[in-house]
């Protein structure tokens, strides 16, 4: 089993086959997800296959380009949106088991085919809910059992599971049903029906009938975008169907564990129902399929008078007999030209075994089922025919391309290779599609392009084609061997290693972005080399060369099915003068100019200056104060070495001084302390700059933007910002005045203590202070300019004062700040 990425898929398929078919009308369709890869996680191809009303005309242009969405389970958000394209919208018909019935009836089946590759990160889809993809098309034909059928939508849905999980890459690709056959039900007679399905992965696989999915379509929005939802609408039944008797009769219609379906029909009518496929893995679901069929039921009458006999090669009649290991042999019953045949093994239709013989391939049970041509009626099975298998070689059919993948040669092989089997024991008959080839070859090798076009034709990119070989021994003998192999060959991606350079010249210099590049497609692998040597880190579709003289580069692109193409180039790199270049920071104001040829080495005069504002400079001096401040890159250019240009970029900062102030000058006493601040205190980009005050003495801090300052004598203080980006700076100061202490109360009781008011520390130095009292009323009650000699006694307008606080305010010189504080007289 082939561990593919994807994990559930969950897929409806909408038939409709009505006695009133309508033009375009959607008879269904089923989505498959196959990976494409079983080493690169994430390539897929997406198909649909959408079933049209063949009597109602081939689809038209706007039933092309179907939208498509790939939605996350957990949450229904769209993950990816994608277009199908048909292969080819005139389709295929379906084949009925009685084709003559079929047409009385007006039934009919077109089938189209859309597909889409795409490629996704499985890193990207790793929620442990899983994904579904969705499609809706509108409208279905009539059917009996549900409301407002031709106005009614089908939406097609699959579900697939996280392509990670448990960081390991989960590979999966979704079930695949088998192929449609047309069928309708006789009323009143047991019916069953192969509605099973394959997986890629041997997946188990269980089968329940459940209620179509309708959708959001509409006639006048017949493929809407889909919407992610965790919900979505289902058809109404009606005319006496649910979803436990979508076909009504005893027994109703359902599926048992192999897909089959069985229904003995109790009334005449077109009859829509749906399967919905569980997938698991070790017994874990991880997805789920859906198909929407309908069947018709009709009065039957015609039928085959005599139960067929199977016969053997020798047209003795059998019942039970060997075939070797993927060996057949040949079984018919009576030829009649008023009969059609279908062929079942194990009890299910062998798709295009319907004439009267058929190559039996393998072990099981073998049953042909008789009709009559003219009327309807159910078919006559004969008895079963039970071949059991004996040793046989174990051969098959292998493919491999060549030339670019415009030829192959298919080979019969032997697994494991050995001696046992030998070429020329065998005859050898080739089929294509079923349809037997003129030529019988006494070999097991062929090359198909060898041959003519319609004899053994390639595949186009809109098909497949079933390549069939049979082998018989030579000899004669009961107990000989035929074989017969198979191979299905669609169309192979076909690489393309042309190269190209991004200048369309081979030659460059060493200073260009020079990159050779192939197509980029998600489905090429690429290996590079340089003068025939890998480079082992190269595993795009381009390359950045820097290489110095002459190398010759060599492009392998390989696709998944195996094919390569190989190209080379050789390119010459010359190497260009060495140049350096840088300028120094400036800060505004300045009104100096930049010589820039003082900067750059070596200067050539024939060299251009270029700034990022796209100015070509036309001097080469600049003046700073022009351009303001800012971040410029200036780039010089010159061609020195062979035309090769030499360029160098140097980046000009312009600075401005910081913008800042500092609180004001301010007057302390001996001893005290203040606070000086700055404006970037509350700065929000403070980190953008350097803060240095000085000097250090008596600072509690030197690069805050808010210090103490304790000085012991008067001093001023510098603050100095520089913005870390330019270096630009600015230095702002302030002064700190230190006086003598000031006495706060006094007593003037006259006893010869404390007397006065004492300045003494004040006025020694500074006699000429002016000292001014205020009381509680602001008003002035005594100034001095001479305290020394005028001492404040407690004394107003030569009266004794009371007990009480005055507010003082002494100048010790004019460039200084004011002193300011209270005075308590104490009586």
């Amino acid at each position: 089993m082939t561990k593919h990425i994807f994990r559930c898929l969950s897929f409806c398929l909408c038939m409709i086959i009505s006695n009133y078919v309508h033009a375009a009308s959607v008879l269904g369709g089923n989505l498959e997800l196959i990976s494409r890869s079983s080493t690169t996680n994430g390539k897929f191809r997406l198909l649909l296959h959408v079933y049209y009303d063949k009597s109602g005309g081939a689809p038209t242009s706007s039933d092309d380009n179907l939208k498509v969405g790939i939605f996350q389970k957990s949450n229904n958000a769209l993950k990816a949106s994608l277009t199908l394209k048909a292969s080819s919208l005139t389709g295929k018909d379906v084949p009925f088991n009685n084709q003559d019935c079929a047409n009385s009836q007006q039934l009919g089946i077109l089938q189209v085919d859309y597909e889409s590759d795409f490629v996704v990160s499985s890193a990207d889809y790793a929620d442990a809910g899983g994904y579904y993809v969705v499609v809706e098309k509108c409208c279905r034909a009539n059917v009996t059992n549900i409301s407002s059928p031709t106005s009614t939508g089908a939406l097609f849905y699959l579900e697939f599971p996280a392509l990670k999980q448990s960081g390991n890459e989960f590979y999966n690709s979704s079930p695949e049903f088998h192929a449609i056959i047309g069928a309708y039900i006789c009323k009143g007679q047991a019916f069953s029906y192969d509605f099973g399905a394959s997986d890629r992965d041997n997946d188990q696989l269980s089968y329940a009938l459940v209620t179509p999915y309708k959708g959001s379509s509409t006639s006048s929005n017949s493929n809407p975008p889909p919407t992610g939802s965790g919900s979505y609408a289902t058809v109404s039944w009606a005319g006496g169907s649910s979803a436990t008797a979508q076909i009504p009769g005893s027994p109703a219609l359902s599926v048992n564990a192999s897909g089959i379906l069985s229904v003995t029909a109790s009334t005449v009518g077109t009859y829509l129902f749906c399967v919905e496929v569980t997938e698991k893995r070790n017994g874990v679901t991880i997805g789920k399929t859906r198909r929407d069929f309908v069947l018709k039921v009709i009065d039957c009458s015609a039928a085959v008078s005599a139960t067929p006999v199977i016969s053997d090669a020798s047209g003795s009649p059998i019942s039970t007999g060997t075939v070797c290991k993927n060996g057949y042999i040949d079984l018919s019953t009576t030829a009649n030209s008023n009969y059609t045949y279908q062929w079942q093994k194990d009890g299910l239709n062998i798709a295009g075994a319907t004439e009267s013989k058929v190559k039996a391939e393998g072990a099981g049970t073998y049953t042909v089922l008789v009709s009559a041509k003219n009327g309807c009626g159910l078919p006559k099975a004969s008895s079963n025919v039970t071949l059991t298998e004996r040793p046989g070689l174990d051969l098959y059919l292998s493919h491999v391309y060549r030339d670019a993948c415009t030829k192959f040669l298919l080979n019969v092989k032997e697994n494991p290779p050995g001696s046992t089997f030998q070429e020329t024991d065998f005859l050898y008959t080739w089929y294509i599609d079923g349809v037997k080839q003129t030529k019988t070859f006494n070999g097991i090798q062929y090359d198909i392009t060898n041959f003519a076009v319609d004899e053994f034709p390639l595949p186009t990119q809109a098909q497949k084609i079933e390549y069939t070989v049979t082998l018989r021994n030579a000899a004669t003998g009961a107990n000989n061997c035929t074989y017969i192999l198979k191979k299905t060959i669609d169309y192979p991606t076909q690489p393309n290693a042309t190269l190209t350079t991004s200048s369309g010249l081979t030659d460059y210099c060493d200073s260009d972005d020079f990159v050779i590049s192939a197509l980029n497609s998600s489905d090429f692998d690429y290996v590079w080399s340089k003068n025939n040597a890998i480079m082992p880190n190269e595993k795009s579709n381009s390359i950045k060369v820097r290489d110095l003289g002459t190398n010759t580069f060599q492009l392998k692109v390989s696709t998944v099915s195996g094919c390569t193409k190989t190209s080379d180039i050789t390119v010459t790199g010359t190497a260009s003068t060495p140049v350096t270049f840088s300028l120094d920071p400036i800060c505004l104001p300045t009104t100096a100019t930049i010589d820039l040829t003082k900067f750059v080495n070596p200067y050539d005069a024939g060299g251009v200056f270029k700034d990022s504002r796209g100015t070509t400079l036309t001097s080469t001096t600049i003046n700073p104060t022009t351009y303001g401040a800012g971040s410029y890159d200036i780039t010089y250019t010159f061609g020195a070495n062979a035309g090769c240009q030499s360029k160098a970029t140097a980046t000009l900062k312009i600075g401005a001084a910081p913008v800042f102030t500092l609180s004001p000058d301010v007057a302390i006493q001996a001893g005290e302390s203040t606070t000086l601040t700055s404006s970037l205190a509350t700065s929000t980009n403070l980190a953008d700059y350097t803060l240095l005050w000085s000097p250090a003495t008596g600072l509690s801090e030197v690069n805050t933007p808010v210090t103490v300052a304790t000085p012991s004598q008067s001093t001023n203080y510098a603050l100095k910002v520089t913005d870390n980006a330019t270096q630009c700076a600015d230095e702002k100061i302030v002064k700190v005045f230190v006086s003598g202490k000031i006495v706060n109360t006094f007593t003037p009781n006259e006893d010869g203590i404390n007397d006065f008011w004492d300045l003494s520390d004040i006025t020694t130095s500074f006699p000429n202070a002016s000292v001014k009292l205020f009381n509680r009323w602001g008003n002035e009650v005594f100034t001095t300019n001479d305290y020394a000699s005028n001492p404040f006694k407690g004394l107003i307008d030569d009266k004794e004062v009371k007990s009480s606080t005055y507010y003082y305010v002494i100048e010790i010189r004019k460039d200084w700040p004011t002193l300011t504080g209270y005075l308590t007289v104490i009586k």
